[in-house]
């Protein structure tokens, strides 16, 4: 059956369910280390109130208990540390694990549609506000809150009177520090976006360097970067304002109330209602309320600018997977393949696939032909597995493609296109991507089939010799061979050729077809060509246009 792409959506939250018990201990370690600055002021304030009564202190008395507390709260900010770490860390790993295990099965459409740079932006730009959120935001302020709930529960065991001036002076000073920071998150959301443009820009430049500097396009293409920029700029220019406002208000937050509580503890005690000595405490702990309070302002302005980030995060997350099912049949069967009325479009003003029908069998050479946007590639997409039908029905070897485990299917099934795609690495690196985990002997075998294997052994460190990003210090002819190299390897029963001649010359044509069809036999090969001699061999024809089949041709013995 067909597995729902809905019950496979992992969320973001999720991790903090899975390592919960690290946040509980950080926050446990973080309680402990407050109680005891609470009970260290508390024993400088008995002990100030006993000086000015005129009792003596034995040091002695008083010494030991302090080295206690400073050795408990060193032991509890050494937990609390590890614990906070500990938490950012698994988090972060578990984030990463969930976006690159997503990323593998998200349908193809996705890619086609959001575009590289911007994706990498995302996983790039937008993982290192997530790290940030979890490492430093959120740790902080939860020792924030913990801290203020604990020392003001101190002070109101000493004070009422004292706790209700802290706590009236405040709130008023963060509710207009929030109503600043509401603006951060629109703010934030135009600033991911102009990133995203950037970046995208960017890799389409580098991408396209060759094409940008035979036509001259230096001044557009800067153009197109610096317009960006200068977007980013006023937007900077606004967030720097807002940040600036923060950043005083901060200030406001951490100085007017202290100042109040000061002179409120003064009127109090000139009236006998407060001793020295809990003046002492209070002006500790005071600086332990104020100095998150203060930071309160800009955590949530962090928050709310790394909350577009975990937004951006989860809509990659929620993306819909591949269709899988679970079936992990066996290659059997005469008919390999077959297309039953399928109907496809890759948006829904236009559909590029009308009513297509067709059946490949067992060891037949099948090429599809006609002109440019026939329908030809959707329909070899459709095989692979890349696309779905919207209409009709997909059936290899017998059985429905959404009954198959995706990659048991992709097993039986090996690709060779005319965008050859090359990793960065070595050449056995490479031809090894076939059958992970290949003997060198069988790597050197099929790249002999491919008729590569003495312009390798030519190279200084022959197998061993980085090809560059995307094959860029080899030639056309050698990228396709490795890319045929690495479909021998996997040595699978059926054989896609995607225009496998279309961007070399004739002489290296030439050879690739003597290997292709060394490579052809005993598969089951389906072959998308323009030119008439790539099908030579081909036994059955299927003419494409418009989105339909308009003929087919039987050939007993190829053209």
């Amino acid at each position: 059956m067909r597995t729902s792409p809905k019950s496979k959506h992992p969320k973001l939250m999720n991790s903090i369910r899975k390592y919960w018990y690290h946040c509980f201990f950080y926050i446990a370690f973080s309680y402990a280390l407050t109680q005891i600055l609470v009970l260290g002021s508390s024993r400088i304030a008995d002990s100030t109130d006993r000086l000015f009564a005129g009792e003596a202190i034995i040091l002695r008395e008083f010494m030991i208990p302090f080295i206690i507390l400073m050795l408990l709260g060193g032991a509890a900010a050494f937990g609390k540390s590890y614990s906070k770490n500990s938490f950012s860390i698994y988090m972060q790993t578990d984030i990463r694990n969930m976006l690159v295990s997503k990323l593998v099965r998200i349908r193809t459409r996705y890619f086609d549609d959001e575009g590289t740079g911007v994706l990498m932006n995302k996983l790039l730009s937008d993982m290192y506000e997530i790290e940030a959120l979890f490492a430093e935001c959120i740790p902080e302020f939860l020792v924030a809150m913990i801290t203020i709930i604990t020392v003001c529960a101190y002070i109101g065991m000493q004070s009422v009177r004292l706790l209700l001036v802290t706590l009236i002076c405040y709130p008023l000073l963060l509710w207009i520090a929030n109503k600043l920071t509401g603006m951060v998150g629109k703010v934030a959301a135009v600033r991911r976006q102009l990133y995203d443009d950037l970046e995208k820009t960017a890799y389409d430049v580098i991408q396209g360097i060759l094409v940008g500097k035979t036509f001259n396009l230096y001044e557009l293409h800067k153009k197109r970067i610096f317009d960006i920029e200068d977007e980013i700029v006023r937007n900077e220019s606004y967030r720097t304002k807002v940040l600036a406002i923060n950043y005083v208000m901060s200030n406001l937050v951490r100085w007017i109330p202290k100042l109040i509580c000061y002179l409120f503890c003064l009127y109090e005690v000139s009236h006998g209602r407060m001793s020295i000595g809990t003046i002492f405490a209070y002006a500790m702990l005071l600086d332990q309320i104020a100095n998150p309070m203060g930071n309160i302002p800009g955590q949530i302005v962090s928050i709310r600018e790394y909350a577009v980030s975990t937004k951006r995060l989860q809509e990659v997350l929620d993306q819909e997977e591949e269709v899988s099912g679970t079936g992990d049949f066996a290659p059997e069967g005469e008919i390999v393949m077959e297309l039953t009325h399928v109907n496809f479009g890759y948006s829904e003003e236009k559909q590029v696939l009308k009513d297509i029908s067709l059946t490949i069998r067992k060891g037949s050479n099948v090429a599809f032909i006609g002109n440019s946007g026939g329908g030809k590639s959707t329909v070899m997409k459709i095989l692979c597995g890349f696309y779905y039908p919207q209409e009709g029905q997909y059936r290899i070897y017998g059985h429905d493609f959404s009954e198959w485990d995706i990659d048991a299917l992709r097993k039986y099934i090996s690709l060779v296109s005319q965008n050859v795609f090359l990793f960065p690495g070595t050449i056995a690196q490479n031809v090894a991507y076939g059958k992970p985990g290949a003997a060198k002997e069988e790597i050197i075998e099929v790249c002999k089939k491919a008729n590569i294997h003495d312009f390798i052994v030519q190279l200084p460190q022959g197998y061993e010799t980085e090809i560059g990003e995307r094959g860029a210090r080899l030639s056309g002819g050698q990228a396709q061979r490795l890319a045929i190299a690495r479909a021998f390897l996997k040595d699978a029963p059926i054989l896609l050729l995607d225009e496998p001649t279309s961007a070399v010359d004739v002489e290296t044509e030439q050879g690739i077809q003597e290997i292709l069809r060394e490579i052809s036999r005993n598969r089951t090969v389906i072959t998308i060509a323009h030119r008439l001699n790539t099908i030579a061999d081909a036994d059955e024809i299927y003419v494409f246009e418009n989105g339909e089949i308009v003929k087919r041709e039987v050939q007993a013995n190829g053209i």
